[in-house]
C-alpha cells in the first residue's frame, strides 16, 4: 500500500533543510568569528566584527589592543568600551577598561564609578580585584584599593608578596596594612614577609594577631620565627613561643639534652654543622640514660677547629649556673681535645670551658660552674677544639656525648 503524503508534509522537509542550514551557518559564523577574536590583533578582530557585530568581547579586545599599544585615541578607545558594554552591561572587564581611559583623561569621578562598577560585578575575580587595586590607587579611590588588596592577599598566595610590597610601597602604615588588608588566611605569609624584610616591630603586632585568632601556623614557621627573634636578641619573647609551641624540659634548661629526640637545627634545639673529617650521628648500643647517645667520629686527616654543635639557651643576667655532660671516648688523638665551651650569646666571651677529652675514657661525667655577667640573656653550649698547631695535628678517635644538662642555682639580686 502506497501513503500519498500531504501537501503539508511535503513542504516541512525542504524547511527541514533550510533551517538545518542556517544553524550550520549560524555556528560556523560564530566559531570563525571566535577563533578571528581569539587572535587579538586588529585585523582578525575587525574580520570578526563582520562575522559577528554584536561580540561583547570582540569589542572589549579591539579597546584593549588599541589602549596598550596606543594605536588610537581616549576617544575612540573610550567609544569601543562603550560599545562593548551596551552589548553586555554586566561585562566587568569593559567596565575596567573604561575606568582607564576615565583616569587617563582625569574624569576622576567617571573613573571611580566605572571601577567600583567592575568590582560589583566580579567580587571575587582575582585578576579583575589586582588590576581594580592598581587603578584605585591611580585615581586616589583609598577604599577599594584596600578592599582589593585585601581580597587578592586572601584568595591568592602566588601574589601576596606583590599585595605586601606594594602596600608598604604606597600605604607604609603597618596597623592599616596589618588590620585592613592582611586576612587571617594571609597572615602566615604577611609574618614570612616580615621576616624577610627585617620589621621586628611590625613581626610583634603580627604574631600577637595569630595568637588572639584560631590560625594554625606551620611549625616550620614558627622556628623561622623563633631564628628571627633569637638574631634580633628577643630571646625571652623567643623561648616563649618556643615553650607554646614545642614544651620544655623537666629539671634543665638544655632542651633535648639526651638527643632523644632528632635535633630540629632551629630555635632552641642542637644545632648541628657539618665540617670535613667529622661523622656526626648516633649511637644506640652506647649510652648512659634513653636510647641513644651523640657520637663524633674524627678521621685524622684534618686538623678540625670544631665548634659545629651548639645550643642557645635563654639565661638571667646575674645568675649562678651548674652545667655538666656525660662524656666518653676512644683513641682522641693529639693535644688539642674536645670539650664543652660556655659563652654568652650573641655579644661573645667566654664564661668557662671543661678540660679537654683526650685518650681514651669510659664515660664520666664533666661539671661547669659559671656566673652569668650583667645584660647577658642568652647563652650558647657547645662542643669545641681548637685547632692544633703542633706537628701532631691531625685529630682521630671517637667521642660519645649524652645527658647534657643545666640548671640556675642562685640569682644575683643586686646584679644591677
Amino acid at each position: 500500500m502506497v501513503v500519498k503524503k500531504t501537501g503539508k508534509e511535503k513542504g516541512f522537509v525542504p524547511a527541514l533543510i533550510v533551517l538545518s542550514l542556517f544553524f550550520l551557518f549560524e555556528a560556523l559564523r560564530l566559531g570563525v568569528s571566535s577563533v578571528l577574536i581569539d587572535r587579538g590583533s586588529e585585523r582578525s578582530l575587525r574580520l570578526g566584527f563582520i562575522l559577528n557585530p554584536f561580540d561583547a568581547e570582540a569589542y572589549l579586545r579591539l579597546a584593549r589592543t588599541r589602549y596598550l599599544f596606543m594605536t588610537g585615541s581616549d576617544e575612540e578607545v573610550e567609544g569601543l568600551f562603550v560599545k562593548s558594554l551596551r552589548l553586555d552591561p554586566l561585562f566587568s572587564y569593559s567596565w575596567l577598561g573604561l575606568s582607564e581611559v576615565f583616569s587617563d583623561k582625569g574624569e576622576r569621578e567617571k573613573a571611580i564609578f566605572s571601577l567600583r562598577r567592575a568590582v560589583e560585578l566580579a567580587p571575587l575575580y582575582i585578576a579583575n580585584r589586582w588590576e581594580s587595586a592598581l587603578i584605585a590607587l591611580k585615581v586616589g579611590d583609598r577604599q577599594t584599593a584596600i578592599e582589593s588588596l585585601r581580597v587578592v592577599a586572601k584568595s591568592h598566595p602566588q601574589r601576596r608578596l606583590s599585595v605586601f610590597d606594594l602596600s608598604w610601597q604606597v600605604f607604609g602604615d603597618p596597623e592599616l596594612i596589618l588590620n585592613g588588608i592582611v586576612s587571617d588566611e594571609a597572615l602566615p605569609s604577611y609574618l614570612g614577609y616580615l621576616i624577610q624584610k627585617d620589621r621586628l616591630k611590625e613581626s610583634l603586632s603580627a604574631w600577637e594577631r595569630i595568637g588572639r585568632s584560631a590560625i594554625r601556623v606551620p611549625d616550620s614557621l614558627s622556628l623561622g620565627y623563633i631564628d628571627f627573634l633569637i638574631r634580633k636578641e628577643r630571646v625571652s619573647y623567643a623561648y616563649s613561643i618556643w615553650r607554646e609551641r614545642f614544651g620544655e624540659e623537666s629539671g634543665s634548661l638544655i632542651w633535648n639534652g639526651g638527643f632523644e629526640r632528632e635535633p630540629l637545627g632551629r630555635g632552641f634545639d642542637w644545632r648541628i654543622g657539618r665540617v670535613d673529617g667529622v661523622r656526626v650521628d648516633f649511637d644506640w648500643a652506647k649510652r648512659v640514660e634513653g636510647r641513644r647517645s651523640l657520637r663524633l667520629g674524627f678521621d685524622g686527616e684534618h686538623n678540625v677547629d670544631f665548634y659545629h654543635i651548639y645550643q642557645i639557651v635563654p639565661v638571667e643576667p646575674g645568675a649562678e649556673y651548674e652545667f655538666s655532660s656525660a662524656l666518653s671516648s676512644e683513641g682522641i688523638t693529639t693535644r688539642n681535645g674536645l670539650g664543652w665551651e660556655i659563652v654568652c650569646y650573641p655579644r661573645g666571651g667566654s664564661l668557662g670551658v671543661t678540660e679537654p677529652l683526650v685518650g681514651t675514657s669510659p664515660w664520666h661525667r664533666v661539671w661547669l660552674s659559671f656566673k652569668t655577667p650583667p645584660e647577658c640573656n642568652s647563652i650558647m653550649v657547645r662542643l669545641r677544639r681548637k685547632k692544633s698547631f703542633k706537628l701532631d695535628r691531625f685529630i682521630s678517635g671517637t667521642l660519645w656525648v649524652d645527658d647534657v644538662r643545666l640548671k640556675q642555682v642562685s640569682y644575683d639580686n643586686h646584679k644591677l
